[in-house]
């Protein structure tokens, strides 16, 4: 496990780097902030793909697609060595759409493959020590990306972004994990990769679970345009004092992460990530009150609150999804989420210049808090209901198929 931690985590701090760079690379070199923005649309149009990626990762050994993965996005992220002026920032915009296609594949790989190198009892504790060395990485990759940008420009960024992916690469070629050749089925390529959704419709615990989530990131991502209002007319502070903020984020994240493992046990999955949006919303009418103490404590909460969002709702998947459909499940839940986060942030942006920040914070208070109680209150999120095993999951879908 030492290996896939740090392959992990050594990958993901590479691509943070250039990925916070690269805007301001753009911008340096076309003077367009327009043009700088489409660095980040064309990383998101590549993570929405993950549908099709589920169903690459599912239709292949998933060891062998996580080493051409890093091998041949590491090679593509060297080609931005060549970038020297404005007529070359195609390439710029071409390797982070590589890079978001490249998340997605990894991420439905990794996730199909995790429960393979550990217990299913340990699977929350994994997935929490995940979440708090990728909080911990967003304290360092700011100053690691914008740093290196300013000092020896873009170039070195992106040779360092393609180290990481070697290091990726290096670790994986050492981890031993059961990766059977998946079977064929009789289904076209359409019903392959729509599956996963298919399976989170029909799953019960997943479908709360999936709902509740896009609900509560399209509300945490509305708080990407909000920190600046919150920042600059609450408190009248600097738009740099968002960094302190997200500092705060970072180090209750790290805690909330090696937290996540013991809080699942008497938790069970669906209803700590109900705790998670509960503690968003209470974060969210912080948010509103014009006071600095009270607005750190508000980011303390949205840092602890994030990765048990993402901890109970990926170890559910996990124990829940039969490991020949995780892939294309994981695929569909990030395209979800991700969407849901991307409307999110888009909705803050119209919304912030006709609707002052606070009434955007109660209104996104009020939603995460629904989200939560519709968790909450659900029998299939509580331990005692807690969903089937993937393979009680699988019998059953036999069984119903059997009896049709």
């Amino acid at each position: 496990m030492r290996l896939y931690f740090l392959g992990t985590t050594l990958s993901t701090v590479g691509d943070y780097a250039l990925w916070l760079a690269a805007g301001v690379w753009v911008k340096e070199l076309t003077g367009s902030t327009a043009q700088a923005g489409l660095c980040m649309l064309a990383l998101i149009l590549g993570t929405l793909l993950s549908p099709v990626a589920g169903y690459v990762a599912d239709s292949m050994r998933r060891k062998p697609l996580l080493l051409a993965t890093n091998a041949v996005t590491g090679l593509l992220v060297l080609a931005l060595t060549q970038v020297h002026g404005a007529g070359d920032v195609w390439l710029i915009y071409a390797v982070m759409f590589v890079n978001g296609l490249a998340v997605s594949l990894t991420d439905s790989a990794t996730t199909a493959l995790l429960p393979r190198l550990v217990a299913p009892e340990q699977l929350g504790a994994a997935n929490g020590l995940t979440q708090a060395l990728t909080q911990g990485q967003r304290l360092i990759t700011p100053a690691l990306g914008i740093g290196l940008l300013a000092a020896f420009g873009g170039g070195v960024v992106a040779a360092i972004d393609a180290a990481s992916f070697a290091v990726g690469f290096l670790c994986w070629a050492f981890i031993k994990v059961d990766d059977p050749r998946p079977r064929p089925t009789e289904l076209n390529w359409r019903q392959e990769t729509t599956a996963g959704f298919g399976f989170l419709l029909r799953t019960p615990s997943l479908r709360q679970l999936t709902g509740a989530m896009v609900l509560g990131l399209f509300v945490i991502g509305m708080f990407e345009t909000l920190s600046l209002a919150v920042t600059t007319v609450g408190l009248h502070r600097a738009p740099t004092w968002v960094g302190v903020l997200v500092t705060v984020m970072g180090v209750s994240g790290i805690l909330s992460g090696l937290l996540a493992g013991r809080l699942l046990t008497p938790l069970g999955a669906g209803r700590l990530t109900a705790l998670g949006l509960a503690l968003f919303g209470v974060g969210a009418l912080g948010m509103a009150v014009p006071m600095t103490a009270v607005v750190v404590a508000a980011a303390l909460l949205f840092g602890f609150g994030l990765p048990c969002i993402i901890v109970g709702a990926i170890t559910a998947l996990q124990l829940t999804t039969p490991n020949e459909l995780l892939g294309r499940v994981s695929g569909a839940r990030a395209f979800a989420i991700t969407a849901g986060q991307a409307l999110g942030m888009a909705a803050g942006s119209a919304l912030i210049s006709v609707v002052f920040y606070r009434d955007i914070a109660y209104a996104a208070a009020a939603l995460l808090t629904l989200s939560a109680l519709y968790l909450f209150t659900r029998r299939e999120q509580h331990p005692a209901g807690a969903p089937a095993s993937a393979e009680e999951t699988a019998e059953q879908e036999t069984a119903a198929e059997t009896a049709a």
